[in-house]
C-alpha cells in the first residue's frame, strides 16, 4: 500500500510539474557529482485532499503518513520501455518520499549520482526524454487510467524537457530547443495551469549549480553567486518560465 501510495504522488510530480521544485546540481573537480531534484507537494496535496473522496484517499494509501525511499534499481531493472544504456544512468538513484495529508506535508527528493560531466550529459537528456525518463519508468504503475494517460508520450511534457542542456568540462549551458517548447506549449494546455497556479499560489523552480571552479561569466542576470563564486543560484517562478522559458537560461564559464 505504500509502494502505490509513492508511486501515486511520483507521478503528480512528473505529470503535472507544477510545485516549489528545487534542482540542486554539484559538479566535483574529476567531473563526478550528483543531480538531486527536490520538490514540495504541499500546495498540491490541499487540492488533493480537498477534491478527493475519502474512500479514494485510503485506496491509494494516502490516508495515512509515509515515510519511505524508492531505489531506482528496483525499477529500471524490469522496464521495458527503457534502453540500456539509460537504464544504466538511471539504477544508481533513489527517490524519497514523506508525506502526510493531514498536514498537508509531502516532499520528494530525487537523486542521481554521476561519474563524469559527459554522463551528466546523458541523464539530463534521459530525465527528460520520452524513450528514457521517469515517465516510461513509472507510466504504467496503478490502475488509474488518467494518470496513466498523463504519462505516456502525448501526456503533459515536463518543463525541464523544452531545453538543450550541454555540460563540458568549463561549461555549462541551459538553452531553450524551439522545436520542444513548441510541443511543451501544445500540449501543457497554459490556461488550465493559470488556473491550477491561482489556486495553490506562487510557485517557485530553483536552479542551484555548485562547481569545482570560481564562475568566470555568467549569462543570466539574475542569478546570484556566492561569496567563493562557486555556486550560481537562479529562481524563477515556475507559471512565467510556462510562458518564457529563456527566464531559466543559463551559460556559465568557469
Amino acid at each position: 500500500m505504500k509502494q502505490r501510495a509513492a508511486w501515486w504522488l511520483l507521478l503528480l510530480v512528473i505529470v503535472f510539474a507544477s510545485c516549489n521544485t528545487k534542482e540542486d546540481l554539484e559538479i566535483k573537480n574529476d567531473g563526478s557529482g550528483t543531480l538531486v531534484m527536490k520538490t514540495d507537494l504541499g500546495k498540491m496535496l490541499e487540492m488533493v485532499k480537498n477534491f478527493a473522496q475519502e474512500d479514494s484517499l485510503k485506496k491509494d494509501g494516502l490516508d495515512r503518513a509515509i515515510d519511505t525511499t524508492m531505489l531506482m534499481k528496483d525499477y529500471v531493472d524490469t522496464a521495458k520501455e527503457i534502453p540500456a544504456d539509460k537504464k544504466a544512468l538511471l539504477r544508481d538513484g533513489k527517490v524519497h518520499l514523506v508525506v502526510d495529508l493531514k498536514e498537508n506535508k509531502g516532499d520528494i527528493e530525487m537523486q542521481f549520482p554521476f561519474k563524469s560531466t559527459d554522463q551528466l550529459q546523458k541523464l539530463y537528456e534521459s530525465l527528460n526524454s520520452s524513450t528514457g525518463g521517469l515517465k516510461n519508468l513509472f507510466g504504467g504503475v496503478g490502475d488509474n487510467p488518467q494518470m496513466q494517460q498523463g504519462t505516456g508520450d502525448k501526456g503533459m511534457p515536463q518543463i525541464t524537457s523544452v531545453y538543450d542542456i550541454v555540460v563540458k568540462d568549463g561549461l555549462y549551458s541551459r538553452k531553450v530547443n524551439k522545436a520542444r517548447y513548441a510541443e511543451f506549449s501544445d500540449a501543457s494546455k497554459l490556461e488550465e495551469l493559470k488556473k491550477m497556479s491561482s489556486m495553490m499560489g506562487d510557485m517557485n523552480y530553483t536552479l542551484s549549480i555548485k562547481l569545482p571552479k570560481p564562475i568566470k561569466k555568467i549569462s543570466n542576470p539574475k542569478a546570484v553567486l556566492s561569496d567563493d563564486k562557486k555556486i550560481a543560484r537562479l529562481s524563477v517562478d515556475l507559471m512565467e518560465v510556462f510562458e518564457h522559458p529563456e527566464l531559466l537560461e543559463l551559460e556559465i564559464e568557469y
